[in-house]
């Protein structure tokens, strides 16, 4: 047996090996979003007893979250948020951050209209938005960057909205319930018709 057919170029090894490396990176992230997406829905579930009315909506949902991070794990054109990311920056028209902001301002009017509470409330309560003391107030600074288009980050945490939407689904009903599932809806289709 000769040498030469064990020779394989180090540059091809380490090429295959990053690789590798970024397809179980890119793994590991999409599993610890739907992990987090179920312990979030549990919180949801175990927190609010009324929530067994929302609960068939809410795994729909994660279905469709499922089915997104699925096809984004078969075209492995990078990590999950790179490849979101793209969608964002490659949005001449502007609709999937439009929609994002719509998304979380139908959030909040509905909130307010449920509760009769504000949006401090909302971050304190679901956890998904941290709150922040400035001068001897609590501010909410990172959720009011995503309340309009010039303000909202370039690759925004499009899940955050997502997981507020489904937690103030969960506290009834309000005059822009309707509205609000509409584009839910609508922003994760164009999201799964982005990714393929």
């Amino acid at each position: 047996m000769s040498a030469a057919r064990f020779y394989f170029p180090q540059e091809e090894l380490h090429r295959e090996l990053d690789l590798c490396r970024l397809k179980v990176q890119v793994m590991e992230s999409a599993l610890a979003d739907v992990l987090e997406e179920l312990r979030f829905l549990h919180r949801q579930i175990t927190q609010v007893p009324e929530t067994h009315t929302r609960i068939p909506e809410a795994l729909g949902d994660l279905v469709e979250e499922l089915q997104f991070t699925r096809n984004q794990l078969e075209s492995l054109n990078g990590s999950l948020e790179e490849a979101t990311g793209q969608v964002f920056q490659c949005d001449a028209g502007q609709q999937f951050r439009e929609r994002l902001v719509k998304l979380m301002n139908l959030a909040l009017r509905h909130w307010e209209e449920t509760t009769g509470t504000t949006k401090l409330e909302l971050a304190e309560q679901s956890g998904i938005w941290k709150l922040h003391e400035d001068k001897g107030y609590l501010r909410v600074r990172t959720l009011d960057r995503y309340l309009s288009v010039p303000t909202l980050p370039k690759q925004p945490r499009w899940r955050d909205v997502t997981r507020t939407v489904r937690f103030v689904l969960s506290r009834g009903s309000s005059s822009v319930v309707e509205e609000l599932l509409r584009n839910l809806q609508e922003f994760q289709r164009m999201l799964m018709h982005s990714s393929t």
